[in-house]
Order: C-alpha cells, then sequence, then structure tokens
C-alpha cells in the first residue's frame, strides 16, 4: 500500500515538473551549443498566448480581489471567486519549448511565465507541497 502511495506521488511530480525541467533543459542546451537560427514564428505566437493566459490568472487571483475589497469598503462580503485557466499556460509554454528547442530567449521567457503565472505547475506544486493530506495515506 506505501509503496503505491509512493509510486503515486512520484509520477504526479514528475509530470507537474515536466514543463520546467523541458525549460530548464532548453536553457542549457542554448549554453552549451548556441546558434544563429532564428526563433519560429510559431514559438513566439505560443509564448503569447502563455503571456495571456498568466496575465489572465495573476488578474484573477491578485488584482481582482483587491478592487472588489477596495470598492466595498475592505469587505470581503459577497466575494465570488473565479478560476483562471490552470495549466493553459505551462501546456503552452512546454510546445513553445519544443517547437524552438534551445533557443535561450523563448526558453528564459518561458520559465518567466512559468514562475509568474498562478495557473501554472509550479505554483500547484507549492500548493500541494503544503497539503499534508495529498502525500499521506490516510
Amino acid at each position: 500500500m506505501r509503496v503505491t502511495l509512493v509510486v503515486k506521488n512520484f509520477a504526479f511530480s514528475a509530470f507537474i515538473a515536466s514543463p520546467l525541467a523541458l525549460s530548464i533543459g532548453s536553457v542549457c542546451s542554448a549554453l552549451i551549443a548556441p546558434n544563429d537560427i532564428r526563433e519560429p514564428a510559431t514559438a513566439w505566437v505560443l509564448i503569447a498566448l502563455a503571456s495571456m493566459a498568466m496575465a489572465m490568472n495573476l488578474h484573477l487571483s491578485f488584482l481582482r480581489p483587491a478592487l472588489y475589497a477596495m470598492l466595498h469598503g475592505k469587505s470581503m462580503k459577497g466575494y465570488k471567486h473565479a478560476s483562471g485557466i490552470p495549466l493553459v499556460g505551462s501546456i503552452l509554454v512546454s510546445i513553445a519549448v519544443l517547437v524552438a528547442w534551445g533557443k535561450l530567449s523563448v526558453a528564459a521567457t518561458s520559465l518567466l511565465i512559468l514562475f509568474a503565472d498562478t495557473g501554472s505547475v509550479v505554483w500547484l506544486f507549492a500548493a500541494l507541497a503544503r497539503d499534508r493530506s495529498f502525500w499521506s495515506e490516510s
């Protein structure tokens, strides 16, 4: 029973870390063997879409509640939480990194997006790391 929990948690952690690992791998590849080929436009379109998802998630996580509190006399009574679009930015960034593998500008931008997007796998892992019930067997 304990082994299945370890395997499940390891598989889930590997899945969560994959966009981050792809971006770091691309940065390392760009630093080890730089080339002068231009990045595909497709990668930048995907990065732009991921940036829009990141902006919406940041707005819904931080700006919207602050604006509501400011407009309602610092009271959060009646506030309804709205979910963003989680994991979409991470998926778009992963595809962009794969399309432009070894391009430092795309990989660095993807890392920035992964850490800034509150719906990304980085924030999901941070939330799950704090939740003891996810990692325990009971």
